[in-house]
């Protein structure tokens, strides 16, 4: 049934942009493939060893000169921030999800103005790809529009939202409404540039609520017990209101550059352990054959800062109320293949009497095509 599915949906795809011409000549054809050996410590456990896979392949279309749609396939589960999928079960066969699905709109008569619906991307800006509050696989559903307006050595964009988190047929929804605005300014002859921003992220119905998708496991943030009659629940004992500042300066050092960020977030709707902070570099660009990047950050993220679900799930195995180190490189190999190695080195518990350690070791070999 599920492969059914999945041929309908692709062949509307290829239908529906033929509308636009030839489809052949309307769609673009996007994927990759990344085999990664991942090694974790934690505490005084022994290391845990595993291989895992994550595959993605995605049909991108023009149904008009002003609309677009998108869909992408993924291996790995329902899980809202990963698409791995770990080599296990004895040889058995692995799942293949829906892992974006959207529309693209825009309008002649409102120029900058970019209307996106469905399952897509993250629409919002990341300093130097920081994942202090939303993990670079976490892709929302429901709606954005955005705004870009470029001007004299610089530029302007304006983010909305209206997302989905869960519907509820005997209670009220959880959602997030979002706003986020960015200025980039180009400098020293565009070798140099600088971007700062701020962002409103408010989740509705969230206090109260079981947390998000895992209700066993609200990834670090403060719950406490509800009774009803003979039932009892764990839900958040806080809302979440987050205001977001950030900042990101790069500079070209001949052909290779290197950027510095800072991203700050707080919480309003939580009275203590409510703010996180991130900062860190990134040192050259993986782009073509023989090229190379470091990255570096340090992070400090207390345990009701950010909404844990959505946060970075390798920086200590997911979640908030940690700090640590975070170093990677990469170099890209051949053609659209790239070798990547990064190294967390965590503290889990900031209030707690005793810390515990988190180490995690990532190899990737990342392989795409388009």
């Amino acid at each position: 049934m599920k492969k059914a599915v999945y041929v309908f949906v692709l062949a509307a795809l290829m239908t529906s942009a033929a509308s636009a011409g030839n489809w052949w000549e309307t769609i673009k054809v996007k994927g990759d493939l990344r085999y990664r050996h991942e090694m974790i410590k934690e505490d005084d456990a022994d290391a845990r060893n595993r291989h895992r896979l994550r595959a993605r392949f995605g049909l991108f279309g023009d149904v008009s000169d002003n609309t677009k749609i998108g869909i992408q396939l993924a291996t790995g589960s329902s899980d809202p921030v990963s698409t791995n999928q770990t080599l296990t079960g004895g040889f058995s066969s692995k799942s293949i999800v829906l892992d974006m699905a959207y529309f693209e709109m825009t309008n002649n008569k409102l120029p900058g103005f970019t209307l996106i619906g469905g399952k897509f991307h993250n629409p919002f800006f990341k300093a130097g790809s920081s994942e202090l509050i939303w993990d670079s696989d976490w892709n929302p559903e429901g709606g954005t529009l955005h705004y870009d307006k470029d001007f004299t050595n610089g530029s302007l964009q304006l983010t909305g939202a209206g997302l989905w988190i869960e519907e509820r047929s005997k209670d009220k929804n959880s959602y997030l409404t979002a706003g986020q605005g960015v200025l980039k300014f180009d400098l020293n002859e565009k070798k140099s540039s600088i971007a700062l921003g701020g962002s409103y992220f408010y989740y509705g119905n969230a206090k109260e609520y079981a947390p998000f998708y895992d209700d066993g496991d609200a990834m670090g943030n403060t719950t406490m017990e509800m009774v009803d009659g003979s039932d009892t629940t764990t839900v958040y004992a806080n809302g979440y209101e987050l205001f977001e500042a950030f900042g990101q300066f790069t500079h070209h050092f001949d052909n290779i550059p290197v950027t510095v960020m800072g991203d700050f977030v707080s919480n309003s709707a939580a009275d203590s352990l409510n703010s996180g902070w991130l900062v860190g570099f990134e040192i050259g660009k993986a782009k073509k054959v023989g090229s190379w990047a470091l990255r570096y950050c340090y992070r400090n993220v207390e345990k009701d800062a950010v909404v844990g679900m959505y946060a970075d799930s390798d920086f200590r195995g997911g979640g908030t109320d940690a700090k640590g180190h975070e170093i990677g490189g990469s170099v890209v190999l051949s053609e659209n293949t790239v070798f990547s190695v990064s190294y967390f080195d965590n503290k889990i518990g900031l209030e707690a009497p005793t810390q515990e350690d988190f180490k995690r070791l990532q190899v990737d070999l990342q392989l795409k095509f388009k």
